[in-house]
């Protein structure tokens, strides 16, 4: 275990950490940062709207006729500076963004009215002219989503998965809602619509956002229709394959055969959110069969959702992976920290085209997700080094975010998205874009980057550095609100919102930060199982196959019970001295309670 990890908690603990790395930038300032992200996928907004960044154009609403087999399938978000709806990066920003909202719920604002109104009518679109209407903003962005996503669920035979063409799209460079008005050969209307893919990866995304949106929307109007689409969604997803490729855009095997999780989050979040036992079984089927090896050499991304699974598996369901890695803090420690850099994730960083930001913001929201599931708040100065370096607080003060220029920061302002010029002029190329509109300059979106360069490149076309993408913002919001959950949290009551109908009541037993350590002493090099060893102040545990061993500090009286995942009992045997060792009677994930008269520890094992 990188030992790093011990003193940022030392540091934290003495009230060093956050006084000396991150003084930089202030609680205010990833307020500021939250919203701006936040805000950027309502100027992604597909169909009638509203669309913030079309506000004072000839043509503020775009593709409304989107149809398929005659159902209307108009809205959603575009998926990066082009105005194709490409569903497989969509569907994993979708559920990364629902699954923020339900862990990190209090660090999610409300700070501007979901249709925008506000802006229009103060005529000023910085943070200082929106005004709350007591829905949290992330929520009103997610619903828009949602809502196409229920279109979409057609039937388990019909789901759409990409909306337009590529190469058409990109031939002029114009608004959304100019565009929709030109023919289909320049990206206008009709579209293209794909919507009998074999495609198991993106139905299962959506199905999974929206059986997150069912249980975290306090509308029960909205409960319904997105659990009922979420179902239609699932039911696609387990009857199909692979993923949907997109004549160089989007190729399948950008995924390597890491196509299975769509439809094991799927079914998890049904699990969560419904208490459905078959689901549960769905899941710990589905999980089984994911590509842990493939999934934990490259960074996460939408074509990499593997270590999502594995934190949401362990967290959620106790499960854990075979092989050297099993333990997802192993895991997550292998993808991310043996490739830092002074702390700050920059694996996979080398090449000036590979989308840099992807690392820390991906890596940042994966810990962000451990802490909170493992009760571990260890990792937080890490997470917050990472959100900063993307926000300026860098040798170079270098800002990835467009708009954000907070102490000092230099921001990019050659986006590579359309709508940020307001340009409806078909006739003008892509080198041709004057300045941007003055209100879209807090655009918010996250470009590709560059970490080897000390400036930004002024070139629009530059899509490899300069792109801003919905499946790039999603894990940075993401990790905004865990920081902002832990910093300032704001309570339904203190913003005087609609409290969420339906929680989350699925069990699940507070793990001990301690109990999946790993003694790392030792590389091992094969892809067996290996021991599980935890060190806590109390008790340590160590446990091959189904048989565990149990030792304490003090040599005192204690007690050792085994639950099931639903918390029946099902062993209990006493130890009188220092130590005991004794064996599970079955085979899968266990809890296994500690007890003595001075402590009470709780650990997971994996009897096999």
């Amino acid at each position: 275990m990188n030992c790093k990890k011990y003193l940022f908690s030392g540091l934290a603990f003495l009230g060093l950490a956050t006084t000396t790395a991150f003084a930089a930038l202030s609680t205010d300032d990833y307020v500021e940062a939250a919203w701006m992200t936040t805000r950027f996928f309502g100027a992604q907004r597909s169909g009638e709207g509203p669309n913030w960044i079309l506000d004072g154009t000839n043509h503020p609403t775009s593709f409304t006729k989107d149809s398929y087999n005659g159902k209307n399938v108009s809205g959603g978000w575009f998926d990066c500076g082009d105005h194709v709806m490409y569903g497989q990066s969509q569907g994993f920003a979708s559920y990364v963004l629902a699954l923020a909202y339900a862990e990190f719920t209090e660090g999610f604002y409300d700070l501007y009215t979901g249709d925008y109104s506000d802006y229009k009518a103060s005529k000023d679109y910085s943070m200082k002219g929106g005004k709350p209407n007591k829905e949290r903003d992330l929520l009103e962005e997610l619903r828009y989503e949602a809502d196409f996503w229920v279109k979409a669920a057609i039937d388990g035979n019909n789901f759409v998965t990409v909306k337009g063409d590529g190469n058409a799209d990109h031939q002029k460079w114009v608004t959304a809602g100019m565009m929709s008005t030109l023919g289909s050969g320049e990206g206008g209307e009709p579209r293209s619509i794909t919507g009998n893919a074999n495609d198991s990866y993106t139905p299962g995304m959506a199905a999974a956002m929206l059986a997150v949106m069912a249980r975290m929307d306090p509308e029960e109007s909205n409960q319904k229709k997105y659990l009922d689409a979420a179902k239609v969604a699932y039911g696609y997803s387990k009857n199909h394959k692979g993923v949907t490729t997109s004549g160089g855009f989007y190729e399948s095997t950008w995924w390597d055969g890491r196509t299975q999780d769509g439809v094991f989050l799927a079914a998890l979040e049904l699990y969560r959110t419904t208490k459905d036992e078959s689901y549960k079984k769905d899941a710990e089927k589905y999980f089984n069969d994911l590509q842990f090896l493939k999934g934990m050499y490259t960074r996460f991304s939408y074509s990499n959702a593997v270590p999502l699974s594995v934190v949401m598996g362990a967290g959620a369901l106790g499960l854990e992976p075979g092989g050297q890695y099993r333990d997802v803090e192993r895991f997550l420690e292998k993808l991310y920290q043996e490739n830092m850099s002074n702390d700050v994730f920059k694996g996979e960083t080398s090449n000036s085209d590979h989308f840099h930001v992807r690392t820390p913001s991906g890596g940042a929201f994966l810990y962000a997700l451990y802490s909170k599931l493992f009760d571990d708040d260890s990792y937080d100065s890490m997470i917050e080094k990472n959100v900063a370096y993307l926000l300026g607080d860098n040798s170079n003060k270098k800002s990835y975010v467009v708009g954000f220029t907070k102490n000092g920061a230099n921001a990019p302002k050659r986006p590579h998205h359309r709508g940020y010029y307001g340009n409806e002029d078909p006739g003008r190329e892509v080198g041709g874009m004057g300045d941007a509109p003055e209100k879209n300059k807090y655009l918010g979106g996250m470009i590709a980057g560059n970490f080897n360069d000390g400036n930004h490149s002024g070139d629009v076309s530059n899509w490899q550095l300069n792109e801003v993408c919905v499946d790039m913002n999603a894990p940075m919001v993401g990790a905004l609100g865990y920081i902002l959950s832990k910093k300032a949290p704001k309570t339904d009551e203190e913003l005087g919102v609609k409290s969420v109908a339906k929680k989350d009541t699925v069990k699940k037993d507070t793990v001990s930060k301690d109990t999946v350590k790993k003694d790392t002493t030792k590389k091992d090099t094969s892809d067996a199982i290996i021991p599980r060893l935890s060190l806590t102040k109390n008790f340590n545990l160590a446990s091959s196959g189904s048989m565990v061993s149990v030792s304490q500090v003090l040599n005192m009286p204690f007690r050792v019970q085994v639950f099931d995942l639903t918390g029946k009992l099902l062993q209990e045997i006493k130890g009188e001295g220092h130590n005991l060792q004794f064996k599970i009677q079955g085979k899968g994930v266990f809890r296994v309670r500690v007890i003595s008269a001075r402590a009470s520890e709780m650990f997971t094992v994996k009897a096999y």
